[in-house]
């Protein structure tokens, strides 16, 4: 990736194009590390051209091209890494709330800083184990269960479109997310509402695209024109219609 498009690293550091929400990620970042949570960039300033946080070793990827993130070690240390994330962001967290622009919106009731985007694909594996975070652009103030449904859609993975063959039919994805959950540590009443949560998440992250694309951000644009939102369509359908079962795989 050339300098000039973002993100790319540079030396010990990454960089990434500045954003109305940059100071609320490096505010974030920056509470995290005095607070203890180590297991995530350092934020190293910004200004109106670009962020820069420090650079996380580690193997990253997808569960479909990266066989290390499909393995149950991942999973579980995913979970047990999203969960003291979640518990380090609640000690600092009115500071957070007021006077922050996120990218995307604060969800009621707020607990946590929800990372957003908790997948694969943002977090860094060393030796097996999930061992840091990355990528907060998404990062927003809400309940834990929100962040939580989008981690099980992501990591189960609950659905037909993204799912490698190897993690393919819903008895496997559903064993998947109860050991998520029960790594993370949620307690049985909660995860009741996780099935109808990750419905109402797809469905925001449905309307979010096309809002942008209809907003002129050429990104989004172009995924609804890759049929992403489709992926996403027939995922709540998916979910929606094995809503019973994935309930019950959650708390039995």
């Amino acid at each position: 990736m050339e300098e000039g498009e973002g993100p790319f690293r540079k030396g010990d550091f990454i960089l990434r194009p500045g954003r109305p929400w940059t100071a609320a990620v490096q505010a974030l970042l920056a509470g995290l590390h005095a607070h203890g949570f180590t297991q995530s960039p350092v934020p190293a300033g910004y200004d109106a051209a670009w962020e820069k946080v420090s650079f996380l070793p580690g193997l990253t990827g997808d569960l479909a091209e990266c066989e290390a993130m499909r393995s149950e070690t991942a999973l579980r240390s995913a979970a047990s890494l999203l969960r003291r994330y979640h518990d380090c962001t609640a000690l600092f967290l009115p500071e957070m709330v007021v006077e922050q622009e996120w990218q995307l919106s604060p969800r009621a009731p707020i607990e946590v800083i929800c990372h957003g985007d908790f997948a694969p694909y943002n977090v860094v594996m060393n030796d097996g184990a999930v061992t840091g975070i990355i990528d907060f652009e998404t990062a927003h103030p809400g309940p834990r269960s929100w962040d939580l449904a989008y981690a099980l859609y992501r990591w189960a993975p609950l659905s037909t479109g993204i799912t490698p063959v190897s993690l393919g039919g819903l008895e496997i994805q559903i064993r998947r997310a109860r050991i998520f959950l029960d790594a993370y540590g949620l307690e049985a009443e909660r995860r009741l509402a996780l099935p109808d949560m990750v419905i109402e998440r797809l469905n925001a992250l449905v309307g979010f695209m096309e809002s942008e694309a209809a907003r002129g951000v050429e990104k989004y644009r172009q995924d609804l024109r890759d049929g992403h939102d489709r992926i996403y369509r027939n995922d709540i359908a998916y979910i929606s219609e094995n809503w019973r079962e994935i309930i019950a795989g959650l708390i039995d």
